[in-house]
């Protein structure tokens, strides 16, 4: 029986594509040697939805293949051996072939509560290796609720996208691709959602169903009904599993600022439950110098801070990505205060967004 990496796919469509992992996998395995513990795979075809396109009446997989690697010894590792893997298959599958950074069963066994190591644990598939690797040595706190602050930092990193879609629309460089904008869109569209479900305790990692789950919240939660989500999301969605189903063109200016505009609503608000402070505005909490995450703020981690902020020209003892919260409303023009060399400070943040992400 072939796994099954898509809803959406055919039986052939996933046979196809369970061809190919059964081939990387065999490669990382002749490459690695003994070394290697387990290789799995993550996202959306581990979790069994990945997105298809159809091109020229054939099924093609859309999303990028993350895989993840357990070894025994990370000094031991090949790299540009996986690299030859990565490449190659690129080419025969027509997206991007990742492994993760290597891990080891100890490095899982302390995973912090973090949004992609919770989404991991509950939706992944071993292509080789022990079947119960991660269930069986990932911390049990992953299994509960996410705190509020994986919610906040979703937005901040899809942010981040729809910022970058802007310095594309407004010409200040090239669209690294052809569905950027159109991509980063929907997947600032879809983290609306996701980060108020988070907030609210409702988050699953399948994203099957959870167009019910924001339905379900936004008649419970007045503050987020007013927000008018659904159809919003509900697109979002269908780009996600079918991204051929909603229209191929690019998103303009206007509508990107329109998303800005609703990512501000929803980030505030997510902000309040966490902090379970009123924020009257995006310019308040703009000007709060509070810490938003506290995991990175313990005082073993204080030299730590100090130090990457000195590599960045500036005296501070806060993690250099608590100064983005603050930033990215007024780069995405959501507060009264504009900024004063928009093409320089929206650059300087991406590039401090891509270091410490």
């Amino acid at each position: 029986m072939t796994v099954s990496y898509t809803r959406d796919g055919s039986e052939e469509f996933n046979h196809r594509l369970n061809d190919a992992l059964t081939r990387i996998a065999d490669r990382v395995e002749s490459d690695m040697g003994p070394n290697l513990v387990s290789l799995i795979l993550g996202g959306g075809y581990g979790r069994g939805e990945g997105g298809i396109v159809i091109r020229d009446g054939k099924e093609f997989p859309y999303n990028d293949l993350d895989l993840t690697l357990v070894v025994e010894d990370k000094s031991s590792v090949p790299f540009e051996r996986l690299k030859a893997v990565s490449d190659e298959f690129a080419g025969e599958l027509g997206i991007h072939v990742d492994f993760s950074r290597p891990l080891t069963v100890r490095d899982i066994r302390n995973w912090p509560r973090w949004m992609m190591w919770h989404d991991l644990v509950n939706g992944h598939f071993v292509l080789k290796g022990p079947p119960d690797l991660l269930t069986k040595n990932a911390p049990a706190d992953l299994l509960a609720p996410l705190p509020v602050i994986e919610g906040t930092r979703l937005l901040l990193n899809r942010g981040a996208g729809v910022l970058w879609s802007l310095r594309v629309a407004r010409g200040l460089e090239k669209e690294p691709d052809a569905d950027f904008v159109r991509r980063n869109y929907y997947k600032c569209a879809l983290a609306l959602g996701d980060s108020l479900l988070i907030a609210f305790g409702k988050y699953t990692t399948r994203y099957y169903g959870r167009d019910t789950l924001l339905a379900g919240l936004a008649k419970s939660e007045s503050d987020v009904e007013k927000l008018h989500l659904g159809d919003l999301y509900d697109e979002a969605l269908r780009f996600k599993f079918r991204p051929d189903a909603v229209s191929g063109e690019s998103k303009s200016e206007t509508q990107i600022l329109r998303l800005s505009e609703t990512w501000g609503k929803v980030f505030l608000l997510v902000e309040t439950v966490r902090t379970e402070v009123s924020w009257r505005s995006l310019d308040e909490y703009v000007a709060w110098h509070g810490i938003r995450e506290q995991d990175q703020h313990t005082l073993k981690l204080f030299l730590r801070n100090l130090v990457r902020n000195l590599g960045m020209g500036r005296l501070s003892l806060k993690y250099p990505r608590e100064q983005l919260y603050r930033q990215l409303p007024v780069l995405l023009g959501l507060v009264k205060r504009a900024s004063a060399n928009w093409p320089e400070e929206s650059l300087t943040f991406l590039q401090t967004w891509d270091r410490f992400n």
